[in-house]
């Protein structure tokens, strides 16, 4: 593959995700952001790791690999983590507003 091929894969790929009607797929609800990125990182990566396998890189792509996981895992935990803290924060909000309502 070309290089400009590629690109193009890249942009045209890009662009679909971009535009797919989401919204009407998930029946009204947003594209869940974790879920965005990682289509987005997939519509980059993939048409990248052929063009890299296609030049037998394969350190080089095994290596890719790795870094686009590790970053992935990391950006979904620490997602969990903010979820985790903003109900743990409202838990202790109500605990609060039931306290003072008491008084």
């Amino acid at each position: 593959m070309e290089l400009w091929m590629l690109i193009s894969l890249v942009i045209l790929s890009e662009a679909f995700l971009h535009y797919f009607p989401w919204k009407l797929l998930l029946k009204g609800r947003e594209l869940p952001r974790v879920a965005a990125y990682t289509l987005g990182m997939l519509g980059l990566m993939i048409p990248f790791s052929v063009w890299i396998f296609e030049r037998s890189e394969m350190v080089i792509l095994r290596t890719l690999w790795i870094v686009i996981f590790a970053g992935g895992t990391i950006v979904a935990a620490l997602y969990g983590l903010d979820r985790l803290i903003e109900l743990e924060l409202r838990d202790m909000e109500a605990l609060e507003r039931e306290q003072d309502a008491k008084n």
